[in-house]
C-alpha cells in the first residue's frame, strides 16, 4: 500500500469525525428531548460511542505515524459511512434529511486517496444509500405522518447547511494547498533555472580565465622590467609598480575563476574599517566621485572572504556612480554601515538616481540583465555581489523611488553564516 500524498493529512479524519460525533449528539439529543422523536436511544448511543472508540484508536496511531497508507484511509471513511447508515437505519431511514452527509464522505475521499479508493467510497455511500430504502420502507410514512413533516423540512436545510459548509471548508484547504504547491513549483523551476545560468557562467569565467592567464603575465613580465628601467623616475616607476600590483590582483581573480570549488579563505576584518578603505580607493579609480559615509560599530571583527566581498561592494558603488551620473545630477553616493540588536549587519548603498520601474526591478539580480545601456554592463555586477553575500549567509536587496535606488547588503550575526 502506497501513504497518502493528499492535499489534507490523516489527521484531518480525525477532526472530520469528531465533529460529526458532536454533530451526531447534538441531532439526537435535540430529536429525543426536544422535538420528541420516538427514535430509540440504546443503539444510537451504541453506535456514537463505537465511533468515539475508534477515532480514539486512530488519533493514537496517528500520533506515532502522521500519515496512513491510503486503503486504510479509505477503510476509515467505509466506517463512518457504515456509521452514519446504522444511525440513519433508527432515524427515519432514507427519508432522515441527513442522508446528504454521504456526499461529505465522497468529496472527502477524492481528495485524499487515489482514484480507486475514493470509487470505492462512492461505490459504498451509493451501496448504503439503497440499502436505507430496502431497509426502512416504512419511513416515508412516518416521516410524511402530522408533526413529522415539518421537522423533516428544517432537517433537509439544516443538513444541506451542514453539508455545503463542511465541503466548502475541505474545497477551500485543498485549493490553498494547491495554490502553495503551484508556488513552491515555480520557484524551484526559477532555481534550476538560476542553476543552469550559475553553471553555463562558471564554464564562461573558467574559459575566460584560462585565456586571459597568458596575456597577464606577459604584462606582468614587461610591467617588472619597465619598473627596472625606471628605476631614476620614481613618478613613473611608481605608476609601472601600481600597474604589476593590478596584474597581480587580476591573477589572483582569475585564480578563483579557475578554481572556483575551492573553499575560500576569510580573515576577520573591522568592517567599519574595511569599508572605510574599500570606498577610499574606490574613490580614486571613480575619478574622486563624492561619497557620504555614515559608519557605525558593526560589532566584533567578522570573517569574511575580503576579495568576494570588495568586488561585490565595488560593483554596487559602480552602479551607483553611473545611476547617478545618469540622472545628471552630482549628488554623492551614500553609504551606511551599522548592527542590527541582533547581530545582523546592514550595508547599504544609495545612489541619487531616478530609480528603477518596478517592473525592472523584479528582474535586477538576474544574470546578464542590466538596466544600463546596451554595452555599458554585462549585467553581472549585481548577480555575482547576490552569490557573494549568499555565500556568507546573507543578501543582496533593492528598494527603488524617483529619488534612486538603495541597495541593501545583509549579513548574518556571528556564528550563522
Amino acid at each position: 500500500m502506497t501513504t497518502g500524498t493528499a492535499p489534507l493529512d490523516a489527521r484531518w479524519l480525525v477532526r472530520l469525525r469528531w465533529a460529526a460525533i458532536a454533530a451526531q449528539v447534538g441531532s439526537i439529543a435535540g430529536t429525543r428531548y426536544l422535538l420528541h422523536a420516538p427514535f430509540p436511544m440504546g443503539p444510537l448511543v451504541g453506535i456514537v460511542g463505537a465511533l468515539v472508540v475508534v477515532n480514539l484508536v486512530l488519533a493514537l496511531r496517528l500520533r506515532r505515524a502522521k500519515a496512513l497508507p491510503d486503503g486504510l484511509i479509505a477503510a476509515n471513511l467505509l466506517l463512518d459511512v457504515a456509521g452514519l447508515t446504522a444511525l440513519l437505519i433508527f432515524t427515519g431511514g432514507a427519508m432522515n434529511p441527513f442522508t446528504t452527509l454521504y456526499l461529505l464522505q465522497v468529496a472527502v475521499a477524492g481528495i485524499m486517496v487515489p482514484r480507486r479508493w475514493s470509487l470505492a467510497v462512492t461505490v459504498g455511500a451509493v451501496a448504503a444509500f439503497g440499502g436505507l430504502l430496502l431497509a426502512r420502507p416504512e419511513a416515508i410514512h412516518i416521516w410524511h405522518s402530522a408533526g413529522m413533516f415539518q421537522l423533516h423540512v428544517r432537517g433537509m436545510w439544516l443538513a444541506f447547511a451542514l453539508t455545503a459548509g463542511a465541503l466548502w471548508f475541505f474545497v477551500d484547504r485543498v485549493s490553498g494547498s494547491l495554490r502553495r504547491r503551484e508556488s513552491e513549483l515555480a520557484a524551484a523551476r526559477l532555481d534550476r533555472e538560476r542553476a543552469i545560468r550559475q553553471s553555463a557562467l562558471g564554464a564562461l569565467a573558467a574559459g575566460a580565465a584560462h585565456e586571459l592567464n597568458t596575456p597577464l603575465g606577459t604584462v606582468a613580465i614587461l610591467a617588472a622590467e619597465l619598473s627596472e628601467l625606471l628605476a631614476d623616475h620614481p613618478e613613473a616607476r611608481a605608476q609601472a609598480d601600481q600597474i604589476r600590483d593590478e596584474v597581480r590582483r587580476c591573477k589572483a581573480i582569475l585564480g578563483r575563476m579557475r578554481r572556483p570549488d575551492v573553499a575560500t579563505v576569510r580573515d576577520p576584518v573591522e568592517l567599519a574599517a574595511w569599508v572605510r578603505e574599500v570606498v577610499g580607493r574606490w574613490s580614486t579609480d571613480a575619478r574622486a566621485h563624492p561619497v557620504t559615509l555614515s559608519l557605525r560599530p558593526a560589532g566584533p571583527a567578522r570573517a569574511i572572504d575580503a576579495e568576494a566581498m570588495r568586488q561585490a561592494l565595488v560593483s554596487l558603488l559602480d552602479n551607483a556612480r553611473q545611476a547617478t551620473a545618469a540622472a545628471g545630477r552630482d549628488a554623492p553616493i551614500e553609504v551606511a554601515l551599522h548592527a542590527r540588536d541582533d547581530g545582523t549587519v546592514v550595508l547599504e548603498v544609495a545612489d541619487r538616481g531616478v530609480g528603477i520601474e518596478a517592473a525592472a526591478l523584479a528582474h535586477v539580480g538576474e544574470p546578464f540583465y542590466s538596466t544600463r545601456e546596451p554595452g555599458q554592463g554585462m549585467g553581472l555586477g549585481v548577480y555575482l555581489a547576490q552569490g557573494t553575500a549568499a555565500l556568507h549567509g546573507g543578501s543582496l536587496t533593492h528598494r527603488s523611488g524617483p529619488g534612486g535606488t538603495t541597495a541593501t547588503l545583509m549579513l548574518p550575526p556571528p556564528g550563522d553564516s
